[in-house]
């Protein structure tokens, strides 16, 4: 996420960035995912990564299964997995997960 500067005197956008909030380009992205299955000790083979743009492509293919949902064109066409449905919810299913596993696994946020 990107985070414009606001000035505070006049609640106006100063054109800058805020430094604690890096520009997380691919490269980045795909670093955070090997970084963070490394610090809970999951194999990279073992980690799903979603995306609908190209700078997510280093990440899903860096990924055991990378996905792209609803995303561009080139996207689709350049990642392992694809899938254009309603909802993320549908990512569940590629994960082993029935109807069931859904219904319960969503029952409290509907």
């Amino acid at each position: 996420m990107i985070q414009l500067e606001i000035d505070e005197a006049t609640q106006t956008l100063t054109g800058k960035l805020v430094p604690s909030y890096p520009i997380v380009d691919a490269a980045h992205k795909r670093t955070l995912l090997k970084s963070i299955a490394a610090e809970n000790g999951i194999p990279l083979s073992q980690t799903m990564a979603v995306g609908d743009g190209a700078n997510d492509l280093l990440m899903l293919h860096a990924a055991g299964l990378g996905v792209a949902w609803r995303a561009k064109s080139k996207v689709q066409l350049e990642a392992p997995v694809r899938i254009n449905g309603e909802s993320l919810v549908d990512v569940l299913y590629l994960l082993g997960m029935d109807n069931e596993d859904i219904a319960e696994l969503t029952s409290d946020v509907q």
